[in-house]
């Protein structure tokens, strides 16, 4: 009877692993396995398939190498380890990840028949601040947008120091986690109609970090031809934050190594010493930059322009690149959270000693804060900007000034970029700009993992809740109600409809009441996103867009190399 019961066993097994599906890509045979969606359609999930080799030993701090061909059959049943990095998650320092990272996954829905259209491709490259976050399924898995005709690929980029450490030379040049991300385009080029997708209709889309880099694409030469659309989520790629100045990048650089003991007379030296560190004790030095809160505003080592050569991912400014037409002109959809600026202040309600520190030295904190430390000068525009937003009180207090200082990250960091991004555009694209203002409060928000319980309003990235299951991993108590399941159906609609047509609202239906038009005029025309209100509205915060207008956030005059 045993044997009887384990040889059932077996068979069941082997029928199960039958039934996998299996893809005969360029690289080899990769095998997925069967899930469904949240109102129970069916895809195929193929996770943790290899677009590089590993970057270790002499590939750390260098461009990607594409994988080569592998023998027999790849699993791809279940994801693959994230970059190395900080555990976000668990908030004890603990580092996480391998350096053998570069791998990416493909969701596409099972069609039952033949003679059916490639379907258009949506690639996501997930936020963070570039030193933290994956591609995994737990938090951006395809339960929300396959239950729309498209096929999703969400891929891993290196973070930190390990995708961003520059010596501000060809020696590390920089940019490493964006050439991974255009490598991963190439091989989604080559080999994504395996999957039933379209290679002429690939929609790059991100939020935060991930919108940044998704708008930056368009700039780079590496990343040419390799897509047609972008949605950037909170972010554009003339967010101040985003391009470290060369000699910054090259002081980080130098701090670190003297962190390691290591000699600095030249950049191979730097380099090679830093390659003999394993990645926990290189990603345990960043603690060294902090901010007076503990806390990185965005990572020390992100973009920078690069020294001119066919490796180059950004070899001028995102601005400079924009205005001599060196970009690939495709339709995007950038905006807004209503209360971006709360992912950042939240943790000032369940900690007041933190916002008590920031304003004992406004001046100073602010400014590291909002990663002005570049501008010409700070100490005056820290002035405005306090006088803008927080008025004549003497006195700041957490119940006085909460709303104010969150206006100050929302506005800084966000709106002045978007503003900024429109104006440009209108001078210097053919293609369309969609405008939003996501305004859905919902019973849990991104603001919370500070610790407070209270809903503050639509902070950043709260509107990934509507396109990826990542709500349901962070906030398992969260109920969702009705209005919630029409914002997912109205987002994902959207999103969809732009990656197959170029246009989020090519039609009128039950879950699109009203048309999206693209922005005209720099009143920014922009589409407001709630459950019950989806219109045209023109001039976000007017009154903070005429201050914020006024504000030079350009660098001070510093060489842009500097010799190690």
């Amino acid at each position: 009877m045993l044997l009887y019961t384990l040889f059932f066993l077996y068979l069941c097994l082997l029928i199960n692993g039958e039934q996998n599906p299996k893809v005969k890509i360029s690289d080899g045979i990769v095998e997925g396995k069967i899930l469904k969606t949240l109102e129970g359609r069916e895809f195929q999930a193929y996770q943790g398939i290899p677009f590089a080799e590993p970057p270790v030993g002499k590939l750390r701090f260098s461009s990607p190498v594409p994988k080569k061909p592998w023998e027999g059959v790849l699993d791809a049943t279940r994801p693959h380890t994230v970059c190395p990095q900080i555990d976000a998650d668990k908030g004890t320092g603990e580092i996480d990840g391998k350096e053998d990272c570069l791998f990416l996954n493909v969701y596409k829905p099972t069609i039952h028949h033949e003679n059916t259209d490639p379907l258009p491709v949506m690639v996501f490259f997930h936020g963070g601040g570039f030193h933290f976050g994956s591609g995994n399924s737990e938090y951006y898995g395809p339960e929300t947008l396959l239950d729309r005709d498209i096929i999703l690929v969400v891929t891993n980029y290196r973070l930190g120091l390990l995708g961003f450490l520059s010596t501000g030379d060809e020696v590390a040049p920089g940019n490493y986690g964006l050439k991974d991300q255009s490598l991963a385009l190439k091989w989604i080029n080559k080999n994504i109609r395996y999957f039933d997708g379209d290679p002429e209709k690939v929609t790059v889309f991100g939020n935060s970090a991930g919108a940044t880099c998704s708008h930056l694409h368009m700039v780079s030469p590496l990343s040419k031809g390799l897509f047609h659309g972008v949605i950037a989520e909170s972010g554009t790629l003339l967010n101040h934050w985003i391009v470290i100045p060369q000699y910054e990048a090259v002081t980080n650089v130098k701090k670190l190594a003297k962190e390691l003991n290591c000699t600095i007379n030249t950049s191979e030296e730097i380099v090679h010493c830093l390659r003999s560190f394993d990645p926990s004790t290189l990603i345990s030095q960043e603690k060294i930059f902090m901010d007076w809160d503990g806390k990185p505003a965005t990572s020390s080592f992100r973009p920078t322009i690069e020294p001119l050569s066919a490796h180059a991912f950004l070899p001028d400014t995102p601005e400079n690149l924009l205005r001599t037409g060196n970009f690939q002109d495709v339709p995007v959809i950038t905006g807004l959270n209503k209360d971006e600026g709360l992912i950042k202040t939240s943790v000032y309600l369940t900690k007041t000693e933190l916002f008590e520190k920031l304003m004992k030295d406004f001046n100073k904190n602010i400014v590291q804060s909002l990663t002005l430390n570049h501008v010409h000068d700070p100490h005056s525009l820290s002035d405005k900007i306090k006088k803008f937003y927080l008025g004549e009180h003497k006195d700041i207090t957490i119940k006085n000034g909460f709303s104010g200082i969150t206006k100050i990250f929302t506005d800084i960091y966000f709106t002045k970029a978007l503003d900024d991004a429109v104006k440009l555009h209108l001078n210097v694209s053919k293609k369309p700009m969609f405008i939003y203002l996501f305004a859905h409060e919902s019973g849990g928000s991104f603001s919370q993992l500070s610790g407070t319980k209270e809903l503050l309003g639509v902070s950043h990235a709260d509107e990934l809740m509507y396109l990826f299951p990542i709500g349901i991993r962070l906030f398992p108590h969260r109920k969702e109600t009705e209005s919630d399941k029409r914002i997912t159906k109205l987002m994902t609609s959207m999103w969809a409809n732009f990656a197959k047509t170029g246009n989020p609202t090519p039609y009128i239906d039950g879950i699109i009441k009203n048309k999206w038009e693209p922005v005209k005029s720099d009143k920014i025309e922009y589409y407001y996103i709630d459950s019950d209100v989806q219109e045209m509205r023109s001039e976000i915060r007017k009154e903070a867009m005429k201050f914020l207008r006024g504000l030079d956030l350009s660098p001070k005059n510093r060489r842009t190399k500097e010799e190690l």
